[in-house]
């Protein structure tokens, strides 16, 4: 079949297949929602994907899933949502040579690096919490950000810009949760909660959010700053305009990038980012994406857990060693999060020994720094930012 043949109709509608093949999409969420968006964006010729998700697919998946895994997938993947997906991605696409990389961590620990890389950054997590972080890393590396969500029938989505000054998701979303708070944490109570979800309103919702993503590789930014809103049942359809809110929370200004000083040695823990990051600005603050938590009381037992990675991994898993979580007991109790790293000062000497991977600073990532005095910046980590991506059949 020629290329010609192939893409016909779709450039009739509008498509540009040597566009859309060169385009860059970052999914974050392999669920209902986020499979029918990546089978809609590769069908129509979207050739590189990064694809984000930590979970695997439970039984109760297989009615909204197009990717549902088959006994062969099983054996292969264990049900590994984005090995998964970006396996059947990489067979479906009709792209000449498709590219889907992916990545079975948090977005959180995965960084930046994907944000930067993306054309279009795709929100189609559940999580407040991560919808939040990326909605400000795609604002602060400037890049247009889709997200959506259903209930039942019932689906909203939304469309923004990376401009400054722009409204954003945490406009009218300003409030997240913490795994410090008195609550439950998020990741608990998440799984005790059933969502009512069927697939002809996440197939319906893909339809509309892959529009979108078309229209901004397109150079459509029409639908930025709205929030629409339908039921698939009764037929309904809606949209408001979304104003900035002045008290929102969130990130608002792309921030300039700046490499490391020739010569520097690739940093693997924090006390060698500080190295690097003194030469060029010798006071003020490392601003991890999210805090650091140092040490926290298993869920389960109450033990004290050395933790000394970002907050949403110790979320995902509150739990130590003896009750099948992933962190270690110990004797030192560190309370509450560590949101700012000083520069000048010597380090702690337990932050200073946290490895960048566990913050979410990975090769070809980057880190935001306040200057004593002067204005914000991101530093970019040498390396590749893919780099800690996997390749199907790699």
């Amino acid at each position: 079949m020629t290329d010609n043949a192939l893409h016909s109709r779709s450039r009739l509608a509008g498509y540009d297949p040597g566009r859309l093949a060169l385009a860059r999409v970052l999914v974050v969420g392999m669920g209902a929602l986020g499979q029918n968006i990546v089978q809609t964006l590769a069908l129509s010729g979207v050739g590189r994907f990064l694809l984000v998700d930590f979970d695997e697919f439970e039984d109760h998946n297989a009615t909204r899933s197009p990717f549902f895994p088959n006994a062969g997938e099983r054996a292969r993947f264990g049900g590994r949502k984005a090995a998964c997906v970006a396996h059947r991605v990489s067979a479906i696409s009709t792209a000449d040579t498709p590219e889907p990389l992916f990545s079975e961590s948090t977005v959180q620990r995965a960084g930046d690096g994907c944000v930067r890389w993306a054309d279009v950054v795709v929100s189609a997590v559940d999580g407040i919490g991560a919808r939040a972080w990326l909605a400000e890393r795609a604002r602060l590396h400037g890049k247009p950000m889709l997200e959506g969500g259903f209930s039942g029938p019932e689906y909203n989505y939304s469309a923004f810009s990376g401009e400054a000054g722009a409204n954003c998701y945490r406009c009218f979303n300003p409030v997240t949760f913490s795994s410090m708070s008195c609550r439950e944490y998020a990741r608990e109570a998440a799984r005790h909660q059933i969502v009512p979800a069927i697939q002809s309103t996440a197939a319906v919702l893909a339809g509309m959010m892959v529009e979108q993503v078309m229209n901004v590789l397109h150079d459509d930014h029409n639908a930025y700053g709205l929030r629409f809103y339908g039921d698939i049942r009764r037929a309904t359809f809606d949209r408001v305009n979304l104003a900035v809110n002045p008290d929102c929370p969130g990130e608002h200004d792309p921030l300039p990038v700046r490499a490391v000083s020739p010569g520097s040695a690739d940093p693997h823990t924090v006390s060698d980012l500080l190295e690097i990051v003194r030469r060029q600005t010798p006071d003020g603050w490392i601003t991890p994406s999210e805090p650091l938590v140092r040490t926290a009381f298993c869920t389960r037992c109450g033990a004290v857990c050395q933790v000394r990675a970002v907050e949403s991994s110790w979320a995902r898993s509150p739990r130590c060693a003896a009750c099948d979580g992933p962190w270690p007991s110990t004797p030192n109790l560190h309370p509450g999060l560590t949101s700012m790293i000083p520069i000048a000062a010597p380090p702690d000497p337990d932050v200073a020994a946290t490895l960048l991977a566990d913050l979410g600073m990975n090769p070809g990532g980057y880190v935001a720094i306040v200057p004593a005095g002067g204005e914000r910046y991101l530093l970019e980590i040498p390396g590749d930012p893919v780099s800690t991506f996997s390749r199907v059949g790699g």
